[in-house]
């Protein structure tokens, strides 16, 4: 014979991989030698056919009962090498139709991804527009787009950046889609998310409108947001940490301040081991834009909350927050002696800063000071042990209160007087003060008190609060001559409950229930005698205008019982009258309805019913 048929060993990998061509359908390969006679007939399968020659097309044919070598080695296994080629041929055939089916959805994505991006590009309705990337957004988002999406990404880069770079005010919607449209796409393809934040941080930089740089950033807080904490962004967060760090320091506005703040927390929030490298460099820049007294107030509350909101951060680092906390007492410090040189009849030296440049900046330094206390949190308190201490919260609240001291007797400002209240209200909250600290404190209110009438409410607001701190910290050592000077008749918290604002008048309420809550029984009774001396005063005064014209009310009363001497020679319009009596009862009643207060809801119920019969029984009062 003149040919011969050699089966390859398929056990063996190396034979395998190279006697199995691409579409074949066995791992078998035919062999054959020159014949004269005929010519050799190439094949790479061997099929049905070939066992089904036409007689006379091939010396081959088994149909002569010739047998190859191979088939003399294996007899009677035609039919299975048959079925077996078929099935691998059937097998490699459906391959093959995979592939050819998954390009052409691979094809079908490329084209529907192009004819977004075209479409999104060239219309001109706004609203179809609109549509338009909303629907290349929700392109994006399907797991299934990627291979379409890594091919065209530098198209879609491109088509989002002309949409941002857009300047009708009109398309700022669309403009947003695009940022958000372009943080999906970073997170989507995380793998080439280094790639796409390097794109974002670059053209930011070179951009030139505010308008722009701002949805850049947009993009960036949308892919932060958008992989969370699922650690997508993990090998390339300390590139992007250092990327919105720079950005933090060159930023000169409001709007790209916040917009840079917000990307930066996402990343505290979601790589805290990461931030904590930039937290002291982050600290700085925010407490700069702290203490701008020239910038608004609602930023300022702003950059309060965001320095707030890194208290983990703040309490890792003690060292540096008390640090910090140091050199914002000797600013004030400084000011303050600046100011001790001034008097209004004199002049000012030119090396020392008249009040109207020394005053602003204090309150400033006075407000920083609050945050930063606010940001170490229950962390600042002499319970929890060094490095904060009751000597060196008392040695702190004593240099606080000598700034202010110093700052009023210059020039009343209310700005330094509302922040320095504050600022007072942070540390007494984990301080118990005592001897002379307890009564600097405790005058210190009082003369702030008095000076309520002339302020506005943000200033009362800011006293009222201190008061009841006062209170409740001083507590069972607060003196009754204390008591007695905050509830007189001529003390500024009885007029305070007259104000316009619902929000003063509530204010005053909770210096009213804290008084009465008080675990001293003298103290307390002394605070309890003066309320109910005010109450006997009105229902006298409502009486009295119930009288005919020209006669007097009598002299003794069911009210005489509850008389105080401080009110005993007043009389009320019967309008103030009133609501005295109302503002009264119901401070009595919460106090009564509240737990472990001494005033016992016997007590106060009998105070209520006797006044309630009172003010019902003649002629009906109220």
């Amino acid at each position: 014979m003149c040919v011969s048929l050699r089966a390859d060993s398929v056990s063996s990998s190396q034979d395998y991989g190279k006697s199995r061509e691409p579409g074949s359908g066995s791992f078998y390969k035919v062999i054959a030698p020159k014949c004269p006679e005929q010519p050799a007939a190439h094949s790479d399968a061997y099929t049905p056919a070939d066992a089904h020659q036409e007689e006379g097309e091939s010396v081959c044919d088994a149909s002569f009962g010739w047998k190859s070598l191979g088939q003399e080695l294996r007899p009677n296994n035609v039919t299975v090498d048959v079925a077996t080629f078929q099935h691998g041929s059937r097998a490699l055939a459906s391959k093959e139709m995979r592939k050819s089916q998954d390009r052409g959805m691979a094809h079908s994505e490329e084209s529907r991804l192009a004819n977004l991006l075209r479409r999104v590009s060239r219309e001109d309705d706004r609203e179809r527009r609109l549509a338009t990337l909303k629907q290349l957004r929700e392109f994006i988002s399907h797991g299934d787009s990627k291979v379409a999406l890594v091919k065209q990404l530098e198209t879609i880069l491109s088509t989002l950046n002309d949409i941002l770079n857009e300047s009708s005010k009109l398309l700022w919607e669309l403009r947003q889609e695009a940022a958000a449209s372009l943080g999906l796409l970073c997170t989507v393809l995380s793998y080439e998310a280094e790639r796409i934040f390097k794109w974002l941080f670059s053209k930011f930089t070179t951009s030139s409108r505010d308008e722009v740089k701002l949805l850049y950033l947009l993009a960036a807080q949308h892919a932060l947001e958008t992989a969370g904490e699922r650690k997508a962004f993990s090998h390339i967060m300390q590139l992007v940490m250092s990327s919105l760090q720079s950005i933090l320091e060159n930023v000169d506005t409001p709007e790209l301040l916040c917009q840079s703040v917000r990307c930066i927390l996402q990343v505290a929030r979601c790589y805290p081991h990461v931030f904590s490298t930039n937290f002291r460099d982050t600290v700085d820049i925010l407490v700069g834009w702290h203490i701008d007294h020239t910038q608004k107030q609602a930023l300022t509350q702003q950059v309060s909350g965001w320095l707030q909101s890194l208290e983990q951060f703040w309490v890792a680092d003690l060292t540096f927050s008390t640090t910090l906390l140091g050199q914002f007492l000797e600013d004030m410090e400084a000011y303050a002696e600046d100011l001790s040189h001034v008097t209004l009849d004199e002049g000012v030296e030119e090396d020392i800063p008249p009040p109207s440049v020394s005053l602003p900046k204090l309150a400033a330094l006075l407000r920083v000071f609050s945050t930063v206390v606010r940001s170490i949190g229950e962390r600042f308190s002499p319970f929890r042990g060094p490095p904060i201490t009751e000597v060196y919260v008392a040695d702190v609240l004593n240099r606080v209160l000598a700034c202010l001291t110093a700052a009023k007797q210059v020039q009343f400002s209310e700005a330094v007087l509302t922040a320095g209240n504050e600022c007072v209200g942070v540390l007494l909250a984990s301080l118990e003060p005592s001897g002379q600290l307890m009564d600097a404190v405790l005058s210190y209110g009082l003369d702030q008190l008095q000076c309520c009438r002339a302020c506005g409410s943000d200033y009362s607001l800011a006293v009222l609060s201190l008061l009841t701190l006062i209170v409740d910290q001083v507590n069972t050592k607060l003196p009754v001559s204390f008591v007695e000077k905050i509830l007189a008749p001529d003390s500024k918290l009885l007029n305070l409950r007259f104000h316009p604002e619902k929000e003063v008048t509530c204010a005053v309420h909770a210096v009213y229930q804290a008084l009465l809550s008080l675990k001293n029984i003298p103290t307390l009774e002394a605070a309890y005698k003066m309320v109910l001396g005010e109450m006997a005063c009105a229902l006298s005064s409502l009486m009295e205008d119930q009288e005919p014209h020209g006669a007097k009310a009598s002299p003794g009363g069911p009210w005489l019982s509850i008389q105080h001497p401080s009110f005993v020679s007043l009389s009320l319009p019967q309008d103030k009258a009133q609501f005295i009596l109302i503002f009264n009862l119901s401070t009595l009643t919460t106090i009564g309805n509240t737990k472990n207060s001494l005033i016992g809801v016997s007590v106060c119920q009998n105070t209520v019913n006797t006044c309630s019969k009172i003010l019902f029984s003649e002629e009906k009062l109220l």
